[in-house]
């Protein structure tokens, strides 16, 4: 198994799923049997190219990393003739985007927040499975803000970034404090310009992901006043997917059969091992230990489902609502057209049996 790193400039924020590039509906240059990418690496295998956006890491997180790191989808893919790449995308969404409209990728794995967006834009996929479940997003509060509870919140400067998941995550905090957007001044921002300001005292609190307000903690600069995994799972969690390019995947059903069998199997030493997982986690990410499990899902078989449940879906409509009514997305997506369990459930039948 390869991994190469492809550097998407000035095309998205990493990790936070910005817009999507628009036009992107037509499969430009994948042909509609799916073979417009048929590259063959070094030891005759054909790739199979997936997806994930980055920080500067080669590291998918969650059961897909797993099943790379043990060899996993090896096991599954190689004797089908196919080999997996796990391609890292610094330009997070609208490169991956970019990248399934051309044929350069058959998978994404990414956040569902992201997937809608492909989808209600004419991007061509379909969701195989929600491979993960919990939340990243914090709200760290400046020390010298006064604010020591969710309801101090109201008449304070909150950062955040507009149009992906930060905006979705600060509405649901000021929910929880009985307050409304009227009632804070939200500036739009990066996370980075949010984390300066935060600094300087220009902003009173900023949505960031974990470890990112590290510092000013230590600092003495700032705490976090609200964490989104301790919060309820049915309002704050949100569920990453893995969703393939709709004419690849019907050309190559083994393929999507034999990733998520890599994952279920990976799913299943996570779960076994909570902390050698954390452990690699910190390893692979360049993150700590104590940052890695800052996010942890207590329930490990909520948090990596493999799975399709109503649960998952019904969250991901909730997304799908949010996005419409923030004019992030414009048409509604067809969820019964756009999921396809097929391979999950022939991936899951064929697993067991083989655990048997």
């Amino acid at each position: 198994m390869k991994s190469k790193k492809i550097t998407a400039a000035v095309l998205g924020i990493v990790l936070t799923f910005g817009l999507v590039v628009s036009g992107c509906g037509n499969n430009n240059g994948a042909s509609s049997d799916g073979s417009a990418k048929a590259e063959t690496n070094k030891d005759g295998y054909e790739v199979v190219s997936i997806g994930f956006p980055s920080a500067g890491y080669e590291w998918a997180e969650g059961a897909l990393a797993v099943a790379e790191e043990k060899g996993y989808l090896d096991e599954y893919l190689n004797p089908l003739g196919y080999d997996a790449d796990l391609i890292p995308f610094t330009g997070a969404a609208p490169a991956i985007h970019e990248a399934l409209v051309s044929g350069d990728l058959d998978y994404a794995y990414y956040a569902g927040f992201a997937g809608i967006m492909a989808t209600s834009n004419g991007i061509d996929t379909k969701l195989l499975t929600v491979t993960s479940f919990g939340s990243v997003w914090q709200l760290a509060v400046s020390a010298d803000s006064g604010i020591t509870s969710l309801q101090d919140l109201k008449g304070k400067t909150i950062s955040y970034q507009r149009g992906a998941t930060p905006q979705m995550y600060v509405l649901k905090v000021l929910e929880e404090a009985g307050l409304t957007e009227n009632d804070v001044q939200l500036v739009n921002s990066t996370i980075p310009e949010g984390l300066s300001s935060l600094s300087t005292g220009a902003v009173d609190a900023a949505v960031v992901t974990y470890g990112q307000a590290d510092t000013l903690v230590e600092q003495g600069k700032a705490t976090i006043l609200h964490k989104g995994v301790e919060a309820d799972p049915d309002v704050f969690y949100e569920p990453n997917v893995l969703i393939g390019r709709s004419d690849y995947i019907s050309a190559n059903s083994d393929v999507s059969v034999a990733i998520i069998k890599a994952m279920l199997k990976a799913k299943d030493d996570i779960v076994s091992d909570p902390e050698a997982f954390y452990e690699l986690s910190a390893e692979k990410s360049g993150r700590t230990l104590e940052q890695v499990k800052s996010v942890a899902v207590s329930d490990l078989e909520l948090g990596y489902p493999i799975s399709l449940d109503d649960r998952y879906i019904t969250s991901l409509k909730n997304i799908e609502e949010f996005e419409l009514n923030n004019n992030i997305i414009t048409n509604q997506v067809d969820f019964d057209s756009w999921i396809d369990s097929s391979y999950l459930e022939k991936a899951v039948q064929e697993y067991q049996e083989s655990a048997q």
